[in-house]
């Protein structure tokens, strides 16, 4: 008789709990990148009253109440919102950002709403750095106006898991010029007697746009196989009031079209050399009537930019722009993995610390051993909302609220019968 108020309690004590982690979820639910709990329960224990060996033909028990197994993390994707910032990130799929907070842990979140601090560290709200790996090609001057990019990097890996950094951008970068050396002149210039002509913009010493122009008109006496250019070039200032350099040279072609010779001397660009590039057998200046007339001059060189903005790519990628139109990676976000995600310890504010449930971060990496970076893409202008399913969070509270109803039922119905056994 008594077995109906320990059942009762323990239901009451059980859906008390279940409710509470409902209404914490959905209290969250506007905590970006929260992860929602699932209530899972068990029965506590149970009293067998027959057995196979009894001779009964089924095996009978009567339980004693029920208990809260577990609150296990759902991991389906939250809704993802667009912002204003560059630095407000998401990941679609699996994946955690790293933050450091000071402590020897490392806490993971995906709450991707990060900022800049006065030494233009990449902190959360908290003021946590957010960890990663720079590409090493930034040099920080004591003066914010002197810091200047050392390299340009197309792409980069990312380190172990354990040894992830902070990454420092600054507001102020400078993309330091290259002098034009070379000038290049390729395609077909066909075999009529057209003069063609070239332009492009020339970097000097003095970081100027200069301007370098060509022509190539057929020679007067041509030979009795392929043909023969002359070749004009002058180098001014960008309005062309200021000659820096005039010369002369002569480009020969074979009978079928490839280049055979040219003799262009080396120009000078108010003080620097440059070079004049018509390149060597097929791989150069064509003059031949098979192939469509098509012609490009292509030069190295470019002048100082300064940081334009940043961009984050889906592989983690932070790309500095500048406004001489060239780009660079400068660090990496870290996207940290994990072999059981549902073992991650939550310490509140949607971030979680690791543990021997969890398993140590990881990164995916191939057999070759380099990074994959298809699962966990970031997205930069974008926020995850908490993954909570509104309709489901209110329907398991009413649920439970019923079950609690019940339960404590159970343990008035199990207070009347003990008093009418006592007045018997």
């Amino acid at each position: 008789m008594t077995n109906s108020f320990y059942n009762g309690l323990s239901g009451m004590s059980t859906t008390q709990k279940g409710i509470n982690t409902w209404a914490h979820n959905i209290s969250n639910s506007n905590l970006a990148g929260f992860r929602a709990s699932r209530p899972e329960f068990a029965s506590m224990f149970s009293q067998s009253l027959s057995s196979a060996s009894a001779g009964s033909s089924i095996s009978s028990q009567v339980g004693y109440g029920t208990t809260l197994q577990t609150t296990a993390m759902t991991r389906t994707q939250g809704s993802l919102t667009t912002t204003e910032s560059t630095f407000d990130l998401a990941i679609s799929g699996n994946g955690w950002f790293g933050v450091k907070d000071g402590g020897p842990e490392t806490l993971y979140t995906r709450n991707g709403s990060f900022n800049f601090d006065r030494d233009r560290y990449l902190v959360d709200k908290k003021g946590g750095y957010v960890t990663g790996q720079m590409a090493g090609n930034i040099l920080f001057g004591a003066n914010p106006e002197n810091n200047r990019l050392t390299a340009v990097v197309k792409d980069m890996t990312i380190g172990d898991p354990q040894n992830m950094d902070k990454i420092r951008l600054p507001n102020i970068l400078t993309y330091p010029k290259k002098l034009t050396s070379t000038v290049t002149i390729r395609g077909n210039i066909g075999t009529d007697t057209e003069v063609k002509k070239f332009s492009t913009n020339v970097i000097s010493a003095l970081d100027e746009k200069n301007v370098i122009n060509m022509t190539m008109t057929k020679a007067p006496n041509q030979p009795d196989k392929g043909s023969s250019w002359i070749i004009e070039a002058s180098i001014s200032n960008e309005n062309g009031t200021i000659i820096f350099d005039k010369k002369q040279g002569v480009a020969e072609f074979n009978s079928d079209g490839t280049i055979a010779s040219y003799s262009m001397p080396t120009m000078s660009n108010d003080g620097t050399p440059i070079k004049v590039d018509l390149g060597k057998g097929i791989a150069g200046l064509q003059a031949n009537d098979s192939a469509p007339v098509n012609t490009a001059i292509e030069k190295d060189g470019h002048p100082e930019g300064q940081l334009f903005e940043y961009t984050v790519a889906q592989d983690g990628n932070i790309i500095a722009f500048f406004d001489n139109g060239h780009k660079t990676v400068v660090g990496k976000l870290a996207i940290y993995h994990f072999r059981n995600e549902q073992g991650l310890q939550e310490t509140g504010g949607s971030y979680y610390t690791s543990n021997k449930i969890s398993g140590d971060a990881l990164f995916y990496r191939d057999e070759a051993g380099k990074l994959i970076t298809k699962e966990g893409l970031v997205l930069d202008h974008h926020l995850e909302e908490g993954n909570i399913n509104t309709a489901e969070a209110l329907s398991e509270l009413m649920m439970l609220q019923k079950a609690f109803d019940a339960s404590s039922r159970s343990l008035t119905t199990g207070d009347e019968l003990i008093k009418n056994a006592l007045q018997m």
